[in-house]
């Protein structure tokens, strides 16, 4: 019985460490699938500048939520672990830059400003696919204090 607990406790040890690699594989993954659909839309509103844009597609809306969240849970388990804060701030910063432009894009009275929010989704949807794998073993790393943590510079994507 011993052994089988101690195997049991270096296997849940052993996985610990791949839960910030899992969220931060799913980050990438989820960004890059909305990316298309993201894209898409930006597409359908540059079309149509001057005109009343298309509301967004309830289950975007939602999968962009969804993304903002799991982008907001990255930033604090990189924190929790002692991660870089540079990679901390960022995904903090996607989090709140995905509310922002989702309200933007849903509030537009134009498609030109539909276009605009959904273009600046699109950059940092770009961004959450090249910057994600960087996270890796990143997030464990104690690279920055509690200190220099608890603040991110502002950040305009």
């Amino acid at each position: 019985m011993k052994r089988f607990t101690l195997l049991l406790a270096f296997a849940l040890l052993a996985t610990a460490p791949a839960s910030a690699d899992t969220l931060a594989n799913q980050v990438g993954a989820e960004a890059k699938r909305l990316l298309a659909q993201v894209s898409s839309a930006q597409t359908s509103a540059t079309a149509r500048p001057g005109a009343k844009p298309q509301p967004l597609a309830p289950a975007l809306s939602t999968e962009l939520q969804r993304f903002g969240l799991a982008a907001s849970r990255l930033s604090s388990e990189i924190d929790q672990h002692g991660g870089p804060a540079d990679l901390r701030c960022i995904f903090r910063g996607m989090a709140e830059e995905t509310g922002k432009q989702l309200t933007a894009a849903n509030a537009a009275a134009t498609g030109a400003e539909q276009a605009k929010a959904l273009g600046r989704l699109t950059h940092m949807l770009k961004d959450a696919v090249e910057i994600a794998p960087a996270v890796g073993g990143n997030a464990t790393a104690a690279s920055s204090s509690r200190a220099a943590a608890a603040q991110c510079p502002a950040v305009q994507f």
